[in-house]
């Protein structure tokens, strides 16, 4: 309930809030990408962050709340369940707000960097619009590296609860069921899907704009399936080159003790 409740609270802030109210994302969100880019940016009351010589701005929709409510609810509830003490609980509840917002604030930047090169390269045609190919660039970044975070998210899980009498073989054994389970990208899409597609639906977004509702709906469908594809190819991937190299070192001999 707590963590509904701040999830809710947060949308509920970012739907009603100006430039000058998301100032805690917005301001780091354009301090990295001014660092990564070297594309200096000013703060302009009411708009955001602006580049007037590129036409460049950070406005309140590049801010990826939306994104830091899927990664902080997914963290939360990644752990929360698996944890018993009420300590725990309120520690990993604190420590995946705090990574939501590191990671919001770092794949933004990245998005928007990547924005500004796939926008100079000119790469548009036909119904591929700058604004159709920037969702799609999105869309793939934010779920790919959504992916990427639960991943770890999995791998710190394990770490904090191995069995503290036989740590170095149960870790391996967790460690290899995972990584080549495929199951990555599943948890992610879910918590994407919902809260990209799932509260819209609910709030009827559709009565406003239906013909632009439906084409938003299919890019993300289209795009997250791709992404799918991809994550679960590379865990695959990984799995397998994991398991040739236990299978080689399990087949090699051991050598000789030396003689005194």
């Amino acid at each position: 309930m707590v963590v509904l409740l701040m999830a809710v609270g947060l949308k509920y802030h970012y739907s009603h809030a100006r430039s000058d109210d998301l100032g805690w994302i917005l301001g780091p969100t354009a301090g990295v990408v001014e660092y990564i880019s070297g594309i200096a940016f000013e703060k302009e009351d009411g708009a955001g962050f602006v580049n007037r010589e590129n036409r460049i701005i950070i406005a309140p929709s590049c801010a990826g709340v939306n994104f830091l409510i899927i990664a902080f609810c997914m963290a939360a509830f990644s752990g929360l369940h698996r944890l018993n003490s009420f300590g725990s609980k309120i520690f990993w509840l604190g420590n995946s707000a705090a990574w939501a917002y590191v990671l919001t604030i770092a794949v933004n930047a990245f998005r928007i960097v990547a924005s500004i090169h796939m926008y100079n390269a000119d790469i548009y045609y036909h119904g591929l619009t700058p604004e159709r190919l920037h969702r799609i660039e999105g869309i793939f970044i934010y779920l790919f590296f959504l992916c990427l975070f639960y991943m770890a998210l999995n791998k710190i899980i394990r770490f904090w609860s191995r069995d503290p009498e036989n740590k170095q073989k149960k870790w391996i054994c967790q460690y290899q069921d995972s990584i080549g389970s495929g199951h990555a990208p599943v948890v992610p899409l879910f918590w994407y899907l919902m809260i990209s597609l799932g509260i819209p639906l609910l709030n009827r977004a559709y009565h406003k704009n239906g013909p632009q509702f439906v084409e938003h709906c299919l890019f993300i469908l289209c795009v997250c399936m791709v992404v799918f594809l991809v994550v679960f190819l590379i865990q695959s991937g990984c799995g397998w080159i994991f398991r040739r190299i236990q299978v080689y070192r399990l087949k090699r001999p051991n050598p000789a003790p030396h003689e005194m």
